[in-house]
């Protein structure tokens, strides 16, 4: 298609009363179709995916004047796919697990992302709760926005173990899933209630390992969460540890002897965790996935990859599926090591990500 076609092509969809309702793909590009008869077949076949499709996602529905019919080679009756807005893809009928076109599917699968915290996110924090830097590891809801949309749809159930403060539930909130949460911490439950207020049903100031119990009802479509990096808090540098005693604010999760942040031993913390995890497969509906963003962590100039004996422990139920690296490039450096030995300045975070395999 020459560049005069493609204006053609645009000036036909914006024609006075003329609507193109069939799309495909040419050289790259996806471009509207301009016969009368394959738009008004693609017309009648989009009616009739409106009334029998009850999970089209619902920016399309409220947009339905807006929807277009896609197929790459403009095969109406081949054609299972719909869009808006040609520049962010068009949306599979058949994709069960998300609500994502294939441009935005695609941009999620790279296996590393750069993020850090996000000022818009820190104004709301500090809007909502009493004191949002109490909280000595936290992260953002925008970043868990990403996961939550990409492995489950509107209105599905996500489980967070570890709430924190209430960053995915509060992920949640803004993408219309349902949240449910547990927090040991008294003082950080308060902060989510305050935060999500419209899900204290499913928020539990308890211990995660209750967790089937607690939701014993309950079928999850997706958990994701950060637990304690082993005991690491309670090794803070004397910096770490000064700069919040100064304003008064926590070096660690919470004082409890329950807290998995506060075991000593490597091999009981690993113990401790995978069956947390290993309850909640029971939880979790078949083929369901599961996000856990941890950290490998150091103690006495010896690397303890949790993340990869972690991985390990739940392949005894779960499918190891993947990685994602989580970078935070503006972390203050340290001369670890230096001038005897290598030591490096561990910046990234593995989201480990696991299925719970089987039939519906």
């Amino acid at each position: 298609m020459n560049i005069q076609e493609k204006i053609d092509s645009v000036n036909y969809s914006c024609k006075k009363n003329v609507k193109s309702y069939m799309c495909k793909k040419d050289n790259g590009d996806i471009v509207f179709i301009q016969d009368d008869e394959v738009n008004q077949k693609a017309k009648n076949k989009l009616e009739k995916i409106r009334k029998e499709y009850d999970d089209i996602p619902e920016r399309y529905r409220k947009n339905w004047d807006e929807v277009s019919l896609y197929h790459a080679k403009g095969d109406v009756e081949k054609a299972h796919a719909i869009l808006i807005n040609p520049e962010k893809g068009a949306y599979d009928l058949r994709n069960k697990m998300n609500n994502l076109t294939g441009k935005e599917w695609t941009k999620f699968t790279k296996s590393w992302f750069l993020f850090n915290a996000l000022n818009k996110d820190l104004k709301q924090e500090k809007k909502l709760l009493k004191n949002s830097e109490d909280h000595p590891a936290t992260f953002s809801p925008t970043m868990i926005e990403q996961f939550v949309k990409f492995f489950t749809k509107e209105g599905d159930k996500v489980l967070d173990p570890f709430a924190g403060i209430g960053s995915t539930l509060e992920a949640c909130k803004r993408t219309s899933r349902e949240g449910y949460g547990i927090e040991l911490n008294k003082k950080y439950y308060e902060d989510i209630l305050r935060r999500v207020p419209a899900f204290s049903e499913n928020i539990k100031n308890k211990d995660a390992r209750e967790v089937k119990d607690l939701f014993n009802d309950v079928r999850f479509d997706y958990s994701v969460t950060s637990p304690p990096y082993w005991d690491v808090l309670n090794r803070s540098t004397k910096d770490f540890r000064k700069n919040r005693d100064e304003k008064d604010l926590d070096v660690n999760y919470s004082d409890s002897d329950i807290d998995l942040g506060n075991i000593d031993d490597y091999k009981l913390y690993l113990k401790e965790l995978s069956e947390i995890y290993f309850k909640i497969y029971e939880l979790l509906k078949p083929n369901s996935y599961i996000t856990i963003i941890v950290k490998n962590v150091k103690k006495e100039g010896k690397l303890y990859p949790i993340a990869w004996d972690l991985a390990r422990e739940l392949s005894e139920k779960y499918t190891l599926k993947d990685e994602k690296i989580w970078i935070q490039d503006k972390q203050r450096l340290a001369p670890y090591g230096y001038p005897y030995a290598w030591s490096s300045n561990i910046l990234h975070h593995y989201c480990i990500i696991m299925r719970k395999e089987g039939k519906e």
